[in-house]
């Protein structure tokens, strides 16, 4: 698959939210949505859906099976497929899995920055959401396990984990998961971990399922995964909501209408990606690794810009506050470059947490990137020098 060979023209005619929020004119690069044409195996699923018009009621036989096969071979995690149910996407796991394991009223723990709609099905469940903001050191961002403790300590009775962390990128490692689990068993809690961006890990980064990370946290999580971001199938409509022994009752209680929201196309494609996709997958994660050190060496030369390299997925998250460019800078991107990317304070709380930095989506060719990159020394310029 050549992953730079991406014409401009064709994107801007896709009828994506990525690509039909902004005028022709604005680059985007703010939704995680990758610009690539789908792997062939992914694309042959959906078709033969259609060669057939099985297009009715979905039933999802071997979509459990199929992630567990997968998850055995490359997480060396062994989940059971009598335990999972097919939901319509990710937040539709998350949600359901919320509803069962805490009340209205009580609050759950976020790792902040987050991803913002977590804050929003959060208050619309009536849950309190407590930020744990993570923090800053010179090796990259880490878990205040401190906070995380006393969250738990004063009354949280869940922590919603993204694992691989959007939007910062951080994979966290064996040993901080079994801190976790250690904090979260201690006081009686639960752990939903969205692993959503696993697939995508940069060369040299290993990879363990939370609930993989001992028997502390198989005894207090689920998992809610998807092809959605590996395979840039979001639309597609399909995720799996995997749970352990000690939490059975969360797939029991998911309802046959909201297991029949996932679509026969989406089940299909699933079980295609994760069975075989002829190697795509690994041929993507080649190029992401080039594309995050192509943002690299520009954060090395660019006076103002700070990041710490992700380790996973195609999100970085950019500190612009030396840069001049304000406490917004995604507006001023926006103005002045005909760039957009996601405002900063979307993923914090308070949203001060936020000022001064963006969410950039690096899953595109190169040359694209390069012409994003060009667009935001351009808009620092001309902010500078009006």
């Amino acid at each position: 698959m050549e992953f730079d060979a991406l014409d401009l023209d064709v994107l801007r005619a896709r009828r994506t939210t990525k690509w039909s929020r902004y005028p022709p004119d604005v680059l985007p690069a703010w939704v995680a949505e990758m610009d690539f044409p789908l792997a062939p195996a992914v694309v042959e699923a959906v078709r033969s859906t259609l060669d057939a018009h099985d297009l009715g009621y979905c039933e999802s036989a071997g979509l459990a099976e199929a992630f567990a096969t997968w998850a055995a071979r490359y997480q060396d995690w062994r989940p059971d497929p009598a335990l999972a149910c097919p939901v319509a996407d990710v937040m539709a796991g998350v949600e359901a899995a919320l509803r069962v394991l805490t009340e209205p009223g009580e609050s759950v723990a976020l790792f902040t920055p987050a991803y913002p709609p977590f804050f929003t099905l959060l208050e619309q469940l009536d849950r309190v959401v407590v930020p744990c903001p993570l923090l800053e050191e010179p090796q990259g961002w880490v878990p205040d396990l401190q906070r995380l403790d006393d969250a738990l300590a004063d009354g949280a009775r869940g922590v919603l984990l993204c694992h691989p962390h959007n939007p910062t990128g951080r994979v966290l490692t064996g040993e901080e998961l079994r801190t976790v689990a250690e904090i979260v068993d201690l006081r009686g809690a639960y752990v939903i971990s969205d692993e959503v961006h696993a697939p995508l890990l940069a060369t040299g980064v290993s990879f363990v399922p939370y609930a993989a990370s001992g028997p502390a946290a198989g005894a207090h999580s689920v998992t809610v995964t998807s092809i959605s971001k590996g395979w840039n199938v979001p639309g597609l409509k399909c995720a799996l909501l995997q749970a352990q022994p000690a939490t059975a009752r969360v797939t029991a209680a998911v309802p046959a209408y909201e297991r029949g929201r996932a679509s026969v196309p989406g089940v299909a494609a699933s079980i295609a990606a994760w069975t075989d996709d002829s190697g795509w997958i690994e041929e993507l994660r080649v190029h992401l690794d080039q594309t995050r050190a192509e943002l690299a060496h520009w954060v090395r030369r660019t006076p103002g810009v700070r990041t710490h390299p992700g380790q996973a997925g195609y999100l970085a998250w950019l500190d612009l506050r030396d840069t001049g460019l304000g406490e917004d800078p995604a507006a001023v991107l926006l103005e002045r470059g005909r760039l957009a990317v996601v405002p900063g304070h979307h993923f914090a709380l308070p949203a001060e947490q936020g000022i001064g930095r963006i969410r950039l989506n690096h899953g595109t060719s190169l040359p694209l990137l390069r012409e994003a990159l060009h667009r935001m020394d351009r808009a620092i310029e001309r902010h500078r020098h009006p």
